[in-house]
């Protein structure tokens, strides 16, 4: 199948069919893209990349680099959590090894847990969805919730109102020019990065829950779960639990309250690790954030529409690459989607070539620009 056509309907093709009714409410009009799917642009930069395919002989998936790097990854959170439990290195000793623990979870679930949930690890439908489910267990997120809303939501209309669940709900922070103004969002540029800290024990404690008793997300309807649903969702919470709560206060000679302590900074962490990663790329001055008109248009094609939308700091960046799982280089990812990231690199280096050619504006930044900007753009959501 060429790449082109994996990357404009990877995230329309069903993999949340079974749970999911994504067309609008019959009473509102079908949202469409008003210059349709591709364009001259995307056309020059899905020949060049299937090109790149044909002659360096690769496939789309999960290479080698990719097995020894997950393979690596899983080691070091094994040791990692090994020596908190059974060393008797100081509780200082132990805390920095809680906190690297986490961080190699958050990377698993970057660069295996993200890519397997858009099924571009392996051919294998089962075997993406196994190893996103075993990585993001090590976050306390549930896997089919998180592909719901990223793949089924967030994916097909990017920043645009009422179709992006990752602007639809956040009634803390003002992430859009179209989303409802409160007073104290005057001050979310100053308040954000507390907040920021709270992601990953909002998303374990609230927020999965919040989202699977919903039955309608942004551009979903009708969403369903299954007994089967409810019964591994509660699973994958109390290995989580067990994991990080349970076991630590089991076998730690150490007052509860520490081992608590130790949890909630390392959640901490991560949160600021996860938010400092991939917020600014959507969320900044140079992205776009398109309305949808009364017929149910937005202006311009799908692959104009994810280039606008999408900010990338070093997408060409090889470490940033490695150790993010390609978050940096978000416009190749939201165009070619099903793709693995270690080919980010070279996709990013075509988009860039053919954004010039075309005229089409390419957002790329440094990540200290990038930063700058998000809090900019925080700043100028609340004062408007």
């Amino acid at each position: 199948m060429a790449h082109a056509a994996l990357a404009v309907e990877a995230d329309r093709r069903g993999q949340e069919g079974r749970w999911v009714k994504t067309p609008a409410p019959p009473a509102s009009p079908k949202i469409r893209f008003r210059d349709g799917k591709r364009d001259a642009f995307f056309d020059a930069v899905a020949a060049r990349v299937e090109a790149h395919f044909a002659r360096t002989g690769r496939r789309p998936y999960a290479d080698l680099t990719l097995v020894l790097k997950g393979a690596g990854f899983a080691a070091v959170w094994v040791c990692c959590y090994g020596a908190v439990l059974f060393s008797d290195l100081g509780v200082w000793s132990k805390l920095g090894l809680a906190i690297l623990c986490g961080i190699f979870a958050l990377l698993l679930a970057i660069n295996l847990g993200h890519d397997a949930a858009h099924g571009a690890l392996c051919r294998s439908r089962a075997v993406n969805k196994a190893i996103q489910r075993v990585t993001f267990i090590l976050l306390g997120v549930d896997a089919r919730l998180w592909r719901l809303r990223h793949v089924g939501s967030h994916h097909v209309f990017p920043n645009v109102k009422g179709c992006d669940a990752d602007i639809d709900h956040n009634d803390f922070i003002r992430l859009s020019p179209t989303q409802t103004r409160r007073w104290y969002h005057r001050y979310q540029h100053l308040y954000a990065p507390l907040l920021y800290w709270l992601v990953a024990l909002h998303t374990i404690l609230f927020q999965d829950l919040l989202y699977l008793r919903k039955r309608q997300l942004a551009n979903m309807r009708d969403i369903r779960h299954t007994a089967r649903d409810y019964l591994v969702f509660a699973l994958s919470k109390l290995a989580y639990l067990a994991l990080f709560i349970i076991a630590p206060l089991a076998v730690l000679d150490l007052p509860a309250w520490q081992i608590i302590l130790g949890y909630l900074i390392m959640t901490f962490v991560i949160s600021e690790l996860f938010v400092l990663a991939l917020i600014g790329t959507h969320f900044a001055e140079e992205a776009a954030f398109p309305e949808v008109d009364t017929s149910g248009r937005i202006e311009g094609s799908w692959a104009s529409h994810a280039l606008a939308t999408s900010v990338d700091w070093h997408p060409t960046n090889r470490l940033a690459i490695f150790f993010l799982g390609g978050a940096n280089a978000h416009a190749a990812h939201h165009l070619f989607p099903t793709v693995c990231h270690t080919h980010y690199r070279a996709i990013s280096m075509i988009i860039a070539a053919a954004a010039r050619e075309h005229g089409v504006r390419y957002n790329t930044l440094s990540l200290g620009k990038l930063v700058r900007s998000h809090f900019r753009f925080l700043k100028s959501m609340g004062a408007q």
